[in-house]
């Protein structure tokens, strides 16, 4: 889990991109939901795993901005601050999901192929049983996903599932002690499983560590330059 989480800032440059290629009259405003609650760093683990995120995020150039982004609470009848409040308030009450959230948006994200323009957060299907069903989501339909079914209860049909599950990786990041990363609203839910990708766009979990086997860097190297 610590390594797959090392790369989720690759993914988290696509919430807006695959959002994009889903809706294309998704809203511009970026919106910094998540000043209003409190870093919540209590231990050596959650400490690791936010240096390991801000570290590749550095690395690759989506830094956090230098200050705070107004957010207009009500988008499209939804309030983003009160949805990000319920998530942080289910990670304090459990710690260990939050490493987890961020794996369900890195995952969402992560499908999107940038040749065929297609995948990614954009839809949503992360919660077909299909996509669920795909080797490197294990486990999500357990775990992550059910956690926030009560959020989208809650909200209703303005609240999309793949708004949710982005917005559950960006507040997961910043109660682990990491920054504030930049995201917006407006994904439009795909209505059937027929927008769920290929399986095999996921790093696969039974990969060898690094060096183990020359098939493993060719393996990495496919999905991450895909």
């Amino acid at each position: 889990t610590i390594m797959l989480l090392t790369k989720v800032s690759t993914y988290l440059a696509l919430f807006s991109a695959g959002a994009a290629a889903f809706a294309p009259s998704l809203s511009t405003r970026v919106t910094s939901v998540l000043d209003a609650h409190g870093q919540d760093d209590d231990g050596g683990r959650r400490a690791f795993l936010a240096s390991s995120v801000i570290t590749t995020l550095v690395g690759t150039g989506f830094t956090p901005a230098a200050h705070a982004w107004r957010l207009l609470p009500l988008s499209g009848g939804v309030d983003y601050k009160a949805v990000a409040g319920d998530i942080s308030s289910i990670i304090k009450e459990d710690p260990n999901k939050g490493p987890t959230l961020v794996r369900l948006a890195w995952h969402s994200s992560g499908t999107y192929d940038k040749m065929s323009k297609d995948g990614g957060s954009g839809g949503g299907t992360i919660r077909f049983k299909e996509e669920l069903a795909h080797g490197g989501n294990a486990g999500l339909g357990e775990t992550a996903v059910p956690w926030m079914e009560d959020v989208k209860t809650k909200y209703g049909d303005s609240l999309s599932y793949a708004d949710l599950y982005t917005l559950a990786g960006v507040v997961a990041i910043k109660e682990l002690g990491g920054p504030t990363v930049p995201w917006s609203s407006g994904r439009v839910d795909a209505l059937d499983p027929s927008a769920v990708t290929p399986d095999g766009r996921l790093p696969g979990a039974d990969s060898g560590p690094p060096g183990a086997d020359p098939s493993d860097a060719a393996h990495l190297r496919t999905i991450f330059n895909r």
